[in-house]
């Protein structure tokens, strides 16, 4: 008899954990499992969802007006902090077991509903090992485990990735994937880092994503007069970007895991990312990628250039990475998922 989980995300955007939420129902589907998800109505979430054939049931606040969407599933998976609320409220009012994947470092909100939502979830699965200590912490006696987040699996369109080698034939190009937050994504670091680098010709950074910090970051780059920084904003065929990438930089002043590191490991680019979070976990001491101090400038212009300067090195960690997609595969994390569920039930 097959079992039927619900999923649920209630993000209004598309960001990492979101792009995970999908990976993990799509790599679950190997299974014998029926799935939905629930988002919120006309979100990015629903949007992306449906484009890739993901059943979902759009739902709008007050959220738990919608428990009773909840009542024919088997089990929750919660994926995101507001869903655990509704969650909750099934398992008390219709005795759903529920897990909680935790994809951010910050603890929880220190509140009684908030513990108490917590301590009644079947399991708590953290992406990475400092997640796991921040969990552990907050809710001592509750079962924790860590399964890491999914290296996505993409593919680049041969014919968009000439086009973008000939738009900047004969660069050096230092990518950056992310939403445009610098108090977490650390993009200022970059900025600060090209005007280090703004004597060398053939060097340009290149920032996707958008978000709240675009004008502040743009302005900067505007009254520093920086040529060899460009902004594409949110782009779609992100693959296209990664495939194009000689170094990819995740500065990050902070991160659960950093699931954006693992999709540039899949188009053999060399990684240079902060020693914070969970990235330690995918780069371990300086094995697939080079560490960094997020507050240091020095730090980051010193990798690259160490990169820049060394075919061999680039190489290196260009390979490296690649190998180390095989510990983050879909067949392997939802695998993991799957023994969840069942012995849940």
């Amino acid at each position: 008899m097959s079992l039927n989980i619900a999923h649920i995300n209630l993000a209004k955007g598309l960001r990492g954990g979101e792009n995970q939420t999908l990976a993990i129902i799509e790599g679950v589907n190997a299974f014998d499992i029926n799935q939905v998800l629930i988002c919120r109505k006309n979100s990015l979430l629903e949007k992306q969802a449906q484009k890739l054939n993901i059943p979902t049931i759009g739902i709008r606040k007050p959220f738990l007006l919608s428990v009773s969407k909840l009542k024919s599933f088997d089990l929750i998976h919660v994926h995101e902090g507001r869903s655990i609320y509704l969650a909750l409220a099934a398992h008390l009012l219709f005795n759903k077991p529920y897990l909680v994947t935790r994809r951010i470092l910050n603890k929880p909100r220190e509140k009684w509903l908030t513990k108490f939502a917590y301590y009644r979830a079947e399991l708590i699965v953290s992406i990475s090992h400092n997640i796991f200590d921040v969990m552990r912490e907050f809710v001592s006696k509750q079962s924790c485990q860590v399964i890491p987040d999914i290296a996505r699996f993409l593919t680049a369109n041969p014919l968009e990735l000439d086009n973008l080698k000939n738009k900047f034939s004969g660069k050096f190009i230092i990518g950056h994937v992310g939403a445009l937050d610098n108090a977490v994504k650390n993009q200022l670091l970059i900025l600060k880092t090209a005007e280090q680098l703004r004597d060398y010709e053939d060097i340009i950074f290149i920032l996707l994503g958008n978000g709240k910090d675009e004008y502040f970051l743009k302005q900067f780059v505007s009254d520093s007069n920086l040529t060899n920084v460009i902004f594409e904003g949110f782009k779609e065929n992100i693959a296209d970007y990664y495939a194009l990438f000689d170094i990819f930089i995740y500065p990050s002043k902070e991160e659960g895991l950093g699931s954006a590191i693992l999709e540039a490991f899949n188009f053999k680019c060399p990684v240079i990312a902060a020693n914070v979070g969970g990235i330690p976990d995918i780069l371990g001491d300086d094995a697939y990628g080079l560490l960094i101090n997020p507050n240091s400038e020095y730090e980051l212009t010193h990798a690259i250039m160490k990169l820049y300067d060394e075919k061999l090195l680039r190489e290196h960690y260009a390979q490296a990475g690649f190998e180390r997609r095989a510990d983050f595969s879909a067949a392997e994390i939802c695998a993991k998922y799957d023994n969840i569920y069942k012995s849940m039930l």
